[in-house]
């Protein structure tokens, strides 16, 4: 009587190794790599959104974009961070001194404020460190990046764009402003000092002798070119952090 018998045969791990291997590898390929697309997108967004624009524009993206560009999402965070920060601080110290500058409509007024004019001149010398110390975190976290040579000219491009020439023409203004303000608190100063060798009507002062007179235009002659420069500068500088 004979007995039939099943016969197992169990492959060798060795021999099913490269096997498992060989589909990993058909699995990942089969997912797609991203990458390139995510950054063709990127680069098409920096380039249609940031530098064909004739002004600054820095545009906060969308979940949808955030999605299309992957971790290039991040990159592009150094730009809108930088831009935030630097919006909070020109809110807290720009906005205020000018908004005092603007309300000296007459030489009384501009005596009544010498003070506040005063303690502005002495905080505006600063205020650009702290621009200058916002420019030093984005430059660092900017060098550490790593990007692909097609993304990375268009990148450059658009950082320059928009945190190197804002940052620039803000510390411009930082640099022009103790100078303008403290002109002015001088100008204050020295019409107080004149007392009744000054008639003041309205905005017109009429000096008791030509000396003091030659005094004060010695003064104006400083101030209005500085404040001229100062306040085109200012414009240039709104429309590139906004």
């Amino acid at each position: 009587m004979m007995h039939s018998a099943t016969r197992t045969t169990t492959l060798p791990r060795a021999f099913l190794q490269p096997f498992m291997l060989l589909l990993m590898i058909f699995a990942i390929s089969g997912c797609g790599d991203k990458e390139p697309a995510q950054r063709k997108a990127f680069i098409d967004f920096l380039q249609t959104r940031i530098l064909d624009k004739q002004v600054l524009a820095v545009p906060q993206l969308s979940e949808a974009q955030q999605k299309e560009f992957g971790d290039y999402s991040k990159d592009y965070a150094i730009i809108t961070g930088f831009h935030h920060q630097m919006n909070i601080e020109l809110d807290s110290s720009l906005v205020p001194v000018f908004a005092g500058m603007n309300g000296v409509n007459s030489v009384n007024n501009l005596l009544e404020q010498r003070d506040d004019l005063k303690k502005m001149a002495d905080s505006s010398e600063r205020w650009k460190e702290k621009i200058t110390m916002l420019k030093t975190q984005a430059d660092t976290q900017h060098a550490a990046l790593k990007q692909p040579d097609d993304l990375k000219k268009v990148y450059d491009q658009a950082y320059d764009k928009t945190i190197v020439q804002p940052s620039a023409v803000t510390e411009q203004v930082f640099d022009l402003l103790p100078q303008v303000l403290n002109l002015i608190v001088e100008k204050a100063d020295f019409i107080k000092s004149q007392g009744k060798n000054v008639t003041i009507t309205g905005n017109r002062l009429q000096f008791a002798n030509q000396t003091q007179l030659d005094k004060y235009n010695a003064i104006q002659q400083k101030l209005v070119p500085l404040n001229a420069q100062l306040m085109q500068l200012s414009r240039q500088m709104q429309q590139m952090v906004r």
